[in-house]
């Protein structure tokens, strides 16, 4: 008999390719191999298939991968597919769904006459099938559903494992399958069996057949259903509810069993309903009583199988008997009792055992706990591997007292794994006892922990009655072998009884694990009591097992040092989702420590190890490692996410490296901290082994993508001028795992913990936009993504660009003017995005996705005066224009209706006057309609000739518009006011003079 199970490494996972080649769905020039059409792969519009005209063929050995962002691609053939053997394709992260819309789908694999031999023949596919045609697989662990539209299924092979849903529309016939996920098949017929193959099959979920059904040799955890004409059911199905449904004919076949009621479809008064064959029936899974049936079902939920993408592994049963040496007082009440464990491949399950007696003759075996006791001698353990037999004497009289019988325990499907043990009836003994008086045939006891073993001698006194020999003072010689495992060490064993009035109490330790045998020795007084030959001194001998566990499973480094950060405090670890490594060791006692409750090991990594542990022919035993979410403490009850490992998580007790148990490639997709534990999967010698575990922490945040931005600008303003502040710029930062997944538990981090992002300009122009840091930042759950939305706001006094968020005219010797930014698809593009002064743990940006999608559009602009002139007293309007650079060259903003400038901010120049420096003036306040306004106005408080320059004052003091001033004069770098020359006194008729830069000087304004 074989088993399946999943303790094997990745190297079990995956066929021997040899000189294989794998082809990358990111590389299209490479991937077109496969595919026999000239154009090869072309992509669909949803951007995730990859269609071939032509047929797919993959060589023996070749596989196929996807190293694409998107979590799951299709290959479409028109042609059909075929997988010629010993194949991969896709991942369990990166799936690859395979469609042949119009033709067949074949996955080949050579027959396998072995476990060993399978392992080079199948073939491995992550993702789901999808056909119209006949589709044929042979040997194929599949992680995936399986939809065939119009033609006949058929699975065979010696081993098949699928885990998802079939749906067939046709013939189905499946051999020598494990499936986990519900089936259903639509065509005439469904069959499924078993033929030589490599272990047990089964279907985790229901069946559906709406024809005829054949089901033989295979279990059934769920309900099966037949909506045909007929039925047959040979195996097993087990279900909490209804085990079968049937429309007409239902056929049992020998030796079926149901665990659940059978129930009759609905159907037309008078049709007939048959059932043939009388199963084994039972409750529903977990049901103590029911209507139909008088026994609990013989299984419970714990044991529905698990469907695996790791081949199946040969059986390795094993068993354990305590004690190895027994020893009955012929006077007393108790006999010689075995306790026998067995187990496969280091998990205790159910087995028949073989015990034979040296003296069938003289004694008998009774069954004090076991799941059946087939004849005298084969008996068939629990399913938790428990079997206690006791021997009895057929003829006391006829039993040879002081002389060791033996009796031997052999495990029936594997006939080399035996154990013999001894047993004597005897009038005199050591004997070790509880505290409450009784016999104790075993000691359990911690390695490195002394434990106080209490010892008495028996003797058998001549009134026939059992009694402790109080007569007997003395130190007996004390033997403690090693029974389990063969070849391991004692462990520096101590143990020394000294004997007063029959009874000694004395310490016991050893720093090792295994099953010890002690044997006390010593002669004894034995006049007065039974069997006491006539020198009056007999040998007088006892024994009993120890039975040592190792105190805990210490995890410690692997790779990389373990931290214990939090998302309150502490060192960072890694980045959630990458992957890291750590060890356990089984380590001896250590001083204050608990007997009973899960143990902190974080300062034991340095502690004593229990190498016999470790040995192949030691008790078997599997360490599992598991977790629960520490930090933050506002999701560890709800959290779906813990650790997890590409490998596995559970290491059999022989794969040990260095003295040490080596768990690669975990990884947990949250950001936080873990409580990881390490416990084994089942007593070790009857006992608890500790649960050790180990704060392990920070995990955090590896990728940040910003999300969304608004720019808010001025108001009845819908763009910005370089150097003018915006009323605020809010982004929102999105924190992603290594896997670039989004994760929900860092909005509970600690404020210091969380990243810090600014904006910045990333392109060309990163002098051009450096904001100050957010006044404020707020993260909160959105979905399953944690968001943080960072807000800048102007300053409420004097903003401008070093407070305030703006983008910068460049210097007026570099390129200025320039512009515009994001007006329209013509205009010149920023890049303006999440940057970052520090870290506290990790920042990483990927695919441009920290660059805003929404750029500000950002314009060079200026206010620009016209030169006028007048009559001398006249009030004369001044034009003013805001002007933008575009194409080149400065243009009227028409866009802007919302400028304001007040006249009244200026300062005056006198070009040419004889009257005084305060005779002129601007005044009017006027806002932009389309880019220009009229509203200001030149005038003089005395008529008067003259010629004026006057400068609109932008500062803060004046109109507040410094991000409008311009390098007028050119004569230094530093940005002017707008001027405007004013002339008074045109003149008309015989007038001669006519002052340069007049443009009004016809008198009209």
């Amino acid at each position: 008999m074989m088993r399946f199970i999943s303790l094997l490494g990745t190297a079990l996972l995956f066929p021997v390719y040899g000189q294989a080649t794998t082809y990358d769905v990111a590389d299209l020039t490479q991937l077109n191999v496969i595919c026999s059409s000239a154009s090869g792969f072309t992509i669909e519009n949803d951007g995730t298939t990859y269609s071939c005209s032509g047929k797919i063929e993959l060589p023996v050995g070749h596989a196929i991968i996807s190293s694409l962002p998107t979590a799951r691609i299709t290959l479409k053939s028109h042609a059909g597919m075929t997988f010629e053997g010993n194949n991969k394709i896709g991942s369990s992260d990166k799936p690859i769904d395979l469609t042949a819309p119009a033709a067949a789908i074949k996955v080949l694999n050579q027959d396998a006459n072995n476990i060993d031999d399978y392992r080079a023949k199948h073939s491995v596919i992550f993702g789901n099938l999808k056909a119209s045609y006949p589709m044929s697989i042979k040997n194929l662990l599949l992680e995936g559903k399986i939809d065939l539209i119009g033609s006949a299924l058929t699975v065979t092979g010696q081993y098949n494992s699928i885990i998802g849903d079939i749906v067939t529309h046709s013939t189905t016939k499946l051999t020598n399958t494990n499936v986990c996920g519900n089936v259903e098949s639509n065509g005439h017929l469904f069959k499924m069996d078993t033929s030589n193959s490599l272990t047990k099959h089964y279907v985790v979920g229901d069946i559906v057949a709406h024809s005829t059904l054949e089901l033989n040799g295979v279990t059934a955890y769920g309900t099966v259903q037949s909506k045909g004409a007929s039925a047959t059911i040979g195996g097993a199905v087990y279900d909490t509810d209804t085990s079968v449904k049937y429309f007409q004919t239902l056929n049992f076949l020998a030796d079926t069993e149901l665990c659940g009621d059978v129930l009759k479809l609905p159907t037309v008064p008078g049709f007939s309903q048959i059932i043939n064959g009388s199963p084994q029936r039972y409750c529903g899974i977990g049901l103590s009583s029911c209507d139909y049936a008088s026994d609990v079902c013989p299984i419970t939920a714990e044991d529905i199988p698990v469907c695996s993408m790791l081949p199946p592994t040969e059986d390795d049963f094993d068993l354990v008997v305590t004690p190895a040496e027994d020893m009955a007082l012929m006077c007393g009440d108790e006999l010689p009792q075995f306790t026998v464990t067995t187990t496969n491949n280091g998990e205790v399950t159910s087995a028949q055992v073989l015990a034979s007696l040296s003296d069938p003759d003289l004694f008998t075996l009774e069954m004090v706990e076991g799941k059946q006791k087939i004849d005298d001698s084969n008996f068939i353990s629990k399913d938790d591997g428990t079997l206690v037999v006791k021997v009895e004497s057929n003829d006391i009289d006829a039993i040879s007292l002081d002389s060791n019988y033996t009796l031997s325990f052999t495990i029936v499907d594997d006939m080399k794994k035996a154990q013999t043990v001894q047993f004597m009836f005897t009038p005199y003994m050591f004997e070790a006892y509880a505290e409450d008086l009784s016999s104790l045939d075993e000691i359990h006891v911690i390695a490195g922990k002394s434990k106080t073993v209490n010892t008495r001698l028996l003797a058998c006194a001549a009134t026939g009655e059992q009694v402790i020999a109080t007569n007997y003072d003395g130190t007996p010689q004390v033997t403690h072998p090693l029974i389990k495992p063969v070849g391991g060490s004692e462990g520096n064993f101590s143990y020394s009884a000294e004997f007063k009035d029959g009874l000694s109490s004395h310490g016991l330790i050893t720093n090792e694990s295994g099953l010890f045998s002690v044997r006390l020795s010593d002669t004894f007084e034995c006049t007065g009591f039974q069997e006491c030959p006539d020198e009056g001194s007999v040998k007088v001998e006892g024994t009993f097992d120890v039975k040592s566990r190792p105190w805990t499973l210490a995890i410690c480094d692997g790779s990389t040092a373990l931290a214990s950060g939090t998302s309150e405090s502490g060192p960072g670890f890694i980045a959630a989702g990458e992957h890291f490594s750590l060890t356990v060791k089984p380590i001896v006692w250590q001083s204050g420590g608990s007997l009973t409750k899960e143990v902190n090991t974080e300062n034991y990594c340095s502690a004593d190890i229990t190498h016999n542990f470790m040995l192949e022919d030691a008790p078997a035993a599997s360490i599992v490692l598991s977790s629960k979410q520490k930090t933050p403490t506002e999701t560890a009850s709800q959290t779906k996410k813990l650790l997890e490992s590409t490998l596995s998580l559970t290491r059999s007790h022989t794969e040990s490296e260095n003295s040490q148990y080596t768990f690669s490639d975990l990884y947990w997709e949250e950001v936080g901290s873990l409580k990881i534990k390490a416990k084994l999967d089942s007593q070790y010698l009857d006992m608890t082994v500790n649960t050790g575990y180990r704060n392990v922490g920070r995990f955090y945040a590896k990728y940040f993508k910003a999300r969304e931005a608004k720019w808010t600008y001025p108001t009845k303003q819908d763009f910005i001028y370089m150097n003018q502040p915006f009323e605020r710029v809010s982004y929102d930062v999105v924190a992603l795992n290594a896997k670039k997944e989004d994760i929900q538990n860092y909005v509970y981090f600690n404020a210091s913990l969380r990243e810090h992002f600014h904006l910045g300009e990333l392109s060309n122009y990163v002098n051009r936009f450096i904001p100050p840091a957010a006044n404020s930042v707020e993260w909160n759950l959105v979905g399953d993504a944690s968001i943080g939305t960072f807000t800048i706001e102007k300053a409420s006094g004097n903003p401008n660009c070093d407070n305030s968020p703006c983008w910068e005219k460049d210097e007026t010797d570099g390129n200025y003017p320039d512009g515009p930014f994001n007006k329209d698809s013509n205009s010149t593009k920023s890049k303006i995005g999440l940057a970052f002064v520090e870290e506290v743990d990790e920042i990483d940006f990927y695919d441009d996705l920290h660059i805003l999608k929404q750029q500000p559009d950002i314009r060079f602009g200026r206010l620009n005066f016209k030169d006028v002139g007048g009559n001398q007293g006249m009030t004369i309007k001044v034009p003013l224009d805001v002007e933008v650079w575009q194409d080149g060259r400065f243009v009227t903003h028409f866009e802007d209706s919302a400028t304001t400038a007040n006249g009244q901010h200026h300062t005056r120049t006198p070009i040419w006057s004889n009257s005084p420096a305060d005779n002129t003036l601007l005044s009017g306040e006027g806002t932009m309609l389309a880019g220009r306004t009229y509203d200001i106005v030149a005038s003089q408080v005395d008529s008067a000739r003259e010629q004026v320059r006057f400068h609109l004052d932008l500062s803060s003091a004046g109109n507040n518009l410094p991000w409008l001033k311009y390098n007028w004069d050119k004569s230094d770098a530093d940005e002017d006011n707008p001027p405007t020359v004013v002339t008074f006194g045109i003149h008309r008729g015989n007038d001669r003079i006519i002052y340069r830069g007049e443009p009004n000087f016809i008198g009209m304004n």
